[in-house]
């Protein structure tokens, strides 16, 4: 019988031992009421910026597309907050109320935080946005700059441009015309 009574006794204490092992290890929970900080992170959009037919010997005329970055809109009419403009429409520019700035990161990486030392510029355009690859005979977008766009209240969006596509030429009453589409991402700050 004193076998039995040391086994049970051994056995409740080995018991007794695991459960204050397997307390100690289990995960804490929070209180249902317990605030939970959450992180946002700001998605990029794809967006194809629809050039205009124009011909190379008139770039300084070329129809500017205005974009339209809370919309996603584009549009002719003088709109948005930048322009597209000159040379395939493959310039920036900020439009009236506007301004655009420069960073050399990513726009994965960009924030608001970025306006206050980024470099304010005009336009940016051949050389300074993109520039033309003799290799491959296209316009390839310079990398890692990211544009900034914004107002007296800081910046707003990120813009990126990733490449050309759809580029084409054709030949209207004897003079040449060509187009492109910028394929840009953007992201609100």
């Amino acid at each position: 019988m004193k076998l039995n009574i040391k086994t049970i006794l051994q056995s409740a204490m080995a018991v007794t031992v695991l459960s204050a092992a397997v307390w100690a290890a289990a995960p804490k929970t929070e209180q249902v009421t317990a605030p939970l900080a959450l992180t946002q992170a700001k998605a990029n959009t794809s967006l194809t910026v629809v050039g205009q037919w124009w011909s190379p010997s008139n770039a300084a005329n070329w129809p500017a597309v205005y974009v339209d970055f809370t919309t996603g809109s584009q549009s002719l009419i003088n709109s948005g907050q930048v322009a597209f403009f000159s040379h395939v429409n493959g310039s920036i520019k900020a439009n009236a109320g506007f301004e655009i700035r420069t960073v050399t990161t990513d726009i994965s990486a960009v924030s608001a935080s970025d306006w206050s030392t980024a470099t304010l510029v005009t336009s940016l355009g051949s050389g300074t946005w993109y520039e033309y690859d003799l290799g491959s005979h296209e316009n390839v977008a310079i990398q890692p700059l990211t544009v900034l766009v914004g107002n007296a209240s800081g910046a707003l969006y990120a813009v990126k441009l990733n490449n050309f596509s759809n580029v084409g030429q054709r030949v209207v009453a004897g003079q040449l015309q060509v187009k492109a589409d910028a394929n840009i991402e953007f992201k609100a700050l």
